[in-house]
């Protein structure tokens, strides 16, 4: 099952996130792992089918259908094995940073435009049910 890269990189991070915080075995619902990625549910159901192929998560079934139980496969690096790679890594993390960063911010400005959008629907729905009151109004003067 192949995702867009974007896509498979937001829920890897997402993954590595929560087992930092929970640890390596957690429960979680469906919408908040929707809620905390921005995807639909097809996307997730096909997300996490492929992050269980890839052998980065394992998923059991959760307290009901809603829930599902996770268990972080890949092992978190130690402390003395992160500060050791720390140096060489930093060149790649601020790339990926910057990578991530210029995704979030165009993510960003294409949900500003739909909002965009969105007010200036709103402001023509209120412009024309003012124009209908103002007929309305000059209906019952004139009667």
């Amino acid at each position: 099952m192949k995702l867009k890269e974007k896509t498979h990189r937001k829920f890897v991070d997402f993954f590595e996130k929560t087992a930092r915080m929970y640890g390596a075995e957690f429960e979680l619902a469906y919408s908040d792992i929707q809620r905390e990625t921005g995807t639909a549910s097809v996307t997730l159901k096909r997300a996490i089918q492929a992050l269980e192929e890839d052998g980065l998560i394992e998923v059991n079934t959760g307290r009901n259908s809603r829930y599902a139980r996770f268990r972080y496969l890949l092992e978190q690096p130690s402390k003395l094995e992160s500060e050791n790679s720390l140096i060489p890594s930093v060149e790649v993390k601020n790339e990926q940073a910057l990578e991530t960063l210029t995704l979030d911010v165009s993510e960003l400005t294409h949900f500003v435009e739909h909002l965009h959008r969105r007010v200036r629907t709103q402001e023509m729905v209120i412009a024309s049910l003012q124009e209908r009151v103002a007929e309305l109004e000059d209906k019952l003067v004139k009667r």
